[in-house]
């Protein structure tokens, strides 16, 4: 299957509607990138004009954009109840809204930075995980509860029964539930605290778990498991959803769980091909948990923990012999994805290490640089220190909208040096942003850009802004 192919696949699973939408996590594409165009290549001082603002609860997810249809969740202010809405895109204004209970929040390790998974928005229905496992899919237009389901019950490792294991007692939900075809795939992983380096895990024994639920029932369909070595950790915790592709002329799906890439069939989760892409002394990668293509039969991902490597691998064979051209590219997907453009990848570092170990919930923290590396070589071109943590990025039309902390950064994709054509300080006021105003873990919670607009999610606003040309 070639990359175009691959790339449809994944952009057809979420049924969008146009292409201005931003109807899902990381965008339309999967890759925080739009085709949109017509957008503002320089800012006025200050930054573009504000369409409007709201106030919103605490959240780390983005909001997702289908139409008129705007979805974002939240943690609400009293901290016992989570709230999915569905705003006018054009006004802000809300057109349904649905609250639930929720455990007290420090039940889980970020349980106060709020909904972490952001709502995927279909033609026909709008797709949403909470902190505590909640996954509920709504009709889009009305509102109404077409199923809702428990996945804290799939395991006793996620249900609270035993603590300080599985990712739930660590972080919580957080990977958005999106359509692959007609299934939604939730990975688990079992065993010891995560948090623990594989190094120091003797005796704790790890299970490996993918479900595949139908997508207009919840119905789980099938299951797929396996034991993993001591310290391995599981499938990745953000994304969810994995990679589609055709293989051996079969649907399928690529997955990277107990170090090893997975092919699963799609009908059934029976295992058709893996690779071994690390070994036991590595710290196994986790933070995206799925392939990214990046052009002909090359990938990036996350072979020794967060550092990124670019792997080629042809799956139109029946048996695929991947081949790392490179690895540890000091760029951090933990933080936030990189973008790829044209030939180059922009990612953040983590220039304080021992100050970034104690991260959680705490935005403005650490020195991070930005840094731009040639794709193919993994030569690292250029690097502009200077970035807080709350990172996040997304690009349109050859430009990269920058987020760190409470400033926006409009720069060029110069694998030159690093060019800035407008900024917009101190988006939000820390002062006046609720109960959590210091916490809110921002850096998957990206810019959203979407028929003109771009929206800016703070830890007490939702702010719209003009960057049409």
């Amino acid at each position: 299957m070639k990359l175009r192919n691959i790339a449809l696949a994944w952009f057809a699973c979420v049924g969008l509607v146009a292409a201005s939408d931003w109807p899902q996590w990381a965008g339309p594409k999967g890759d925080c990138t739009t085709d949109e165009t017509g957008l503002l290549k320089q800012w006025p001082n200050g930054g573009p004009s504000v369409l409007w603002r709201i106030p919103i609860g605490t959240g780390s997810n983005h909001p997702s954009v289908a139409g008129d249809d705007l979805c974002f969740a939240q943690l609400d202010d009293d901290s016992e109840h989570e709230t999915v809405k569905c705003l006018d895109v054009k006004t802000g204004r809300e057109k349904w809204k649905h609250s639930y209970a929720v455990p007290p929040v420090w039940h889980v390790g970020w349980g106060e930075l709020g909904v972490r998974a952001t709502p995927t928005i279909t033609d026909q229905f709008v797709y949403h995980v909470g902190t505590f496992g909640h996954g509920i899919c709504f009709e889009r237009q009305s509102g109404r509860i077409v199923w809702q389901h428990d996945f804290r019950k799939e395991s006793p490792y996620l249900d609270g029964t035993l603590k300080n294991a599985g990712n739930l007692e660590w972080k919580g939900f957080n990977g958005s539930l999106k359509p692959v075809g007609d299934k939604i795939f939730m990975f688990y992983w079992q065993g010891g605290n995560p948090a623990i380096p594989a190094w120091e895990k003797t005796s704790v024994s790890n299970q490996m778990q993918v479900f595949a639920y139908e997508a207009t029932s919840g119905q789980a369909v099938w299951k797929y498991e396996e034991d993993c070595a001591p310290g391995t950790r599981g499938p990745g915790l953000v994304t969810n959803s994995g990679l589609p592709l055709t293989f051996r002329n079969q649907e399928c799906v690529v997955i990277h769980g107990n170090r090893q890439w997975k092919i699963l069939r799609r009908a059934d989760g029976q295992q058709l091909w893996n690779w071994e892409c690390s070994g036991p002394n590595e710290a196994p990668a986790w933070a995206s948990g799925s392939l990214r293509p990046v052009g002909p039969n090359l990938y990036l991902d996350q072979l020794n923990g967060w550092q990124l490597s670019l792997v080629e691998c042809d799956f139109n064979v029946d048996k695929p012999q991947p081949k790392v051209l490179w690895t540890r590219n000091e760029v951090h997907e933990a933080i936030t994805p990189p973008l790829i453009l044209n030939g180059y990848v922009y990612g953040f570092w983590v220039d304080d290490r021992t100050e970034a170990s104690e991260l959680g919930g705490k935005p403005g923290k650490a020195n991070f640089s930005l840094r731009c590396t040639e794709l193919m070589t993994g030569k690292l071109q250029w690097s502009q220190p200077g970035f807080k943590m709350g990172l996040s990025m997304t690009s349109a039309e050859g430009l990269i909208y920058l987020r760190s902390h409470q400033t926006v950064t409009l720069i060029e994709a110069n694998p030159q040096s690093y060019v800035e054509r407008g900024r917009i300080e101190k988006v939000h006021d820390l002062r006046n942003t609720g109960p959590r105003s210091q916490k809110g873990l921002l850096d998957w919670n990206m810019p959203v850009i979407t028929d003109g607009r771009l929206l800016i999610r703070t830890p007490g606003e939702l702010i719209c802004y003009d960057i049409r040309s």
